[in-house]
């Protein structure tokens, strides 16, 4: 594109600047909207919205906002947050996009037209959207540096809240009425919205800085963890605990885990924890009724898992893990244990927690000798029939694919 936008002391304008044939024009991104067809995963006709020149797509989520005609009192819609990048000396304003998928009468011979996409609402906003949620029915963005909640309402939105945060907020997860705000640089916060006073305050926050590539709760029945991944490749869990004396009543998150995944994490999400057998599809697991696995996929296109455990099979595979380590030949000489404490680029006082068991490492038993494994299981004063229980246990929490 041989196109510029400049600014010319009161307002912006569109430049067109040309060049001897030898010079390279930059790339200009373009942003659309397509929606496909969740049985074959075709392109459906008619439903693809191109988006501006120079509006960036920041995120996209499906939420379920308050909808006076639905009898659950709320409605799944489409919401876009984008961003217009001019260049550094535009002001960077946003729009939010809220379209909703309608059925429409297919046409002849095309089955899949009968979805059509609609906008509902598209207003441009006061700084660019870079995260958007749901909770209770409200919309949450964040626009610029403040975090509004937002009520949709006759194909408006109004604002209800808002509170000041740090310096970008690129990820917000909504439970209940608990909000969890990861920032680029100044690591989580959690805030709690009030619908009967209709305000949105900070709970607690980690206040060491930490660059926060995703973020995601972690649920284990009553109790509500957050994971945070960063940076340096590490994976972290914070939680609340106004009790101990270092969480200063509540004000800071207590960090309690943390693993080096040794992989960019960009993306966490949450699903409930299998009830029933594989094998059987007998519903055995009853303790799972509000346990969540959280699932992450990184960078170099891998996938894992987080699930919480009970004490007692977590002293058992914390010992299993120190007795593999040490008598297992690793791969090129390396140490499991070592690799897997957590690394931090600049300087932590603080000392790793660890917490988190090595999947990869524990599951290594399975492939060993009978042996082998009574051996190793008489070291950690366990039988071999009760460790390939735990671990068979772990894997039926997480087949879900």
């Amino acid at each position: 594109s041989n196109k510029v936008w400049k600014f010319n002391g009161d307002d912006k304008e569109l430049n067109i600047e040309d060049r001897s044939d030898r010079f390279l024009y930059p790339h200009l991104d373009k942003f659309s909207l397509q929606l496909f067809s969740p049985v074959s995963w075709e392109a459906i006709p008619g439903t693809k919205l191109q988006l501006e020149d120079w509006e960036y797509v920041t995120c996209m989520k499906h939420l379920y906002l308050s909808s006076e005609g639905m009898h659950s009192g709320q409605r799944g819609f489409i919401v876009i947050g984008t961003n217009f990048n001019y260049g550094e000396d535009i002001t960077s304003r946003g729009h939010i996009k809220i379209y909703d998928v309608i059925e429409v009468v297919p046409e002849p011979g095309q089955p899949l037209t009968k979805n059509k996409i609609k906008t509902v609402y598209d207003k441009e906003q006061k700084g660019p959207v870079t995260a958007i949620s749901a909770v209770s029915g409200f919309l949450v963005s964040t626009v610029g540096q403040r975090i509004y909640i937002w009520q949709f309402k006759d194909k408006e939105l109004h604002g209800i809240a808002f509170i000041d945060t740090n310096v970008y907020t690129h990820q917000i997860h909504a439970l209940k009425n608990f909000l969890l705000v990861g920032d680029v640089y100044q690591s989580i916060n959690v805030l709690q919205y009030q619908q009967d006073y209709r305000t949105v305050s900070m709970i607690s926050r980690d206040t060491a800085p930490l660059e926060v590539y995703a973020c995601e709760f972690v649920i284990d029945n009553g109790h509500l963890g957050f994971l945070v991944t960063d940076v340096d490749r590490n994976l972290s869990m914070f939680v609340y605990s106004p009790e101990t004396k270092e969480s200063m009543g509540g004000q800071k998150l207590v960090r309690k885990a943390d693993i080096h995944l040794g992989q960019h994490v960009n993306c966490m999400w949450r699903v409930r924890a299998k009830l029933t057998d594989p094998s059987s599809n007998q519903r055995v697991l009853t303790a799972n009724e509000k346990k969540h696995v959280t699932w992450y996929a990184t960078l170099d296109g891998a996938l894992g898992f987080l699930l919480p455990m009970n004490e007692k099979v977590y002293r058992r595979l914390l010992m299993l893990s120190n007795v593999l380590t040490t008598n297992l030949p690793h791969t090129a000489g390396l140490n499991p244990r070592g690799f897997r404490t957590l690394r931090n680029s600049r300087k932590d006082l603080r000392n790793p927690c660890r917490g988190i068991v090595d999947g990869d490492l524990v599951f290594m038993f399975v492939d060993l000798s009978a042996a082998e494994k009574a051996e190793f299981a008489r070291k950690i004063g366990t039988t071999t029939a009760e460790i390939l229980d735990d671990l068979a246990e772990l894997d039926r929490n997480a087949a879900h694919f």
